[in-house]
């Protein structure tokens, strides 16, 4: 039983070493290539790399682009929050102002 267990994984394991190498991507042969051959070839994995390297510079110009538009649209909404709060305040101070000069008044009023 052992003998036939053994000889079974001997065999799938065979089997998939032979697979294997089969089913890999293919390797281009540069050995045996013209030196033409070989500087298009070269030409084409450099314009894809550049190509690469353009799409990568766009998206990080474009994220850029966009927080700062998110920045300044924040600073936009900070000072117009800021700008609320102040006329707020200055609301408020100059209603404490009348309500004391009324008061006065009233007092004068009544001991005059």
């Amino acid at each position: 039983m052992k003998n036939i267990a053994i000889s079974s994984l001997i065999a799938v394991s065979t089997c998939f070493a032979a697979i294997g190498p089969a089913n890999a991507a293919p390797q281009p042969d540069t050995h045996h290539l013209t030196q033409k051959q070989k500087n298009a070839i070269e030409a084409k994995q450099k314009a894809k790399h550049n190509a690469e390297l353009k799409a990568k510079a766009k998206h990080k110009a474009e994220s850029k682009h966009h927080s700062d538009l998110k920045s300044k649209q924040k600073a936009k909404h900070d000072a117009e929050l800021r700008a609320k709060q102040k006329a707020k305040q200055k609301d408020a101070h100059h209603d404490s102002k009348t309500k004391h000069k009324d008061s006065k008044f009233e007092q004068d009023r009544k001991h005059g």
